[in-house]
């Protein structure tokens, strides 16, 4: 856990650097502007959570951290790794890319987004991990569009926090529910 605690710091140092230090500036929106397709997205994210929980239960397996070893990961879910993401791939790699390359920038950073999940290779088996990437090129072209169309990153971090905390939390409480 303190390793993705640093890289996020790290994604965040080079979006922010590259927006304030280098004043190469990439549209962040806000909380009141265009956020009804981030809303929604959000809401069909949950549902995929839901179905998928529902479809594949968490098993007897289903490992539960200390509680404040839990709380810190769903406020790291919540709160770091939504915006940290979405600041350095929507903001920082797409908008470059979309400036030179057009659509295909979209395309690109999606794949980008996906392969960057690799990473958990290291925490999870191989399966599981190459699910997460193709679901994250896909979640990637959404939001890579919805951006697009929006120029709203707040609200694609709003919307990936809650996508990262729902895939989380609600296997975690359908699991406590299912063995009280």
């Amino acid at each position: 856990m303190p390793a993705n605690y640093i890289a996020h710091a790290w994604m965040a140092a080079i979006a922010l650097g590259w927006f304030f230090l280098l004043r190469r500036r990439f549209p962040i929106g806000s909380f009141k502007r265009r956020m009804r397709p981030w809303y929604i997205a959000a809401l069909v994210l949950i549902a995929v959570s839901v179905g998928e929980t529902i479809a594949s239960p968490p098993s007897a397996g289903f490992h539960i951290p200390g509680l404040p070893t839990l709380i810190a990961q769903l406020v790291f879910l919540a709160f770091v790794v939504g915006p940290t993401e979405e600041l350095l791939f929507r903001g920082l790699i797409q908008t470059g890319l979309r400036e030179s390359l057009g659509r295909w920038g979209i395309v690109i950073g999606a794949l980008l987004f996906g392969f960057f999940h690799l990473v958990n290779l290291a925490t999870q088996p191989v399966g599981t991990t190459a699910l997460q990437v193709l679901t994250a090129i896909v979640i990637g072209l959404v939001f890579g569009t919805l951006y697009d169309r929006t120029r709203n990153l707040v609200g694609a971090s709003v919307a990936h926090s809650v996508a990262d905390f729902s895939g989380t939390a609600i296997p975690l409480f359908a699991y406590l529910f299912a063995n009280r």
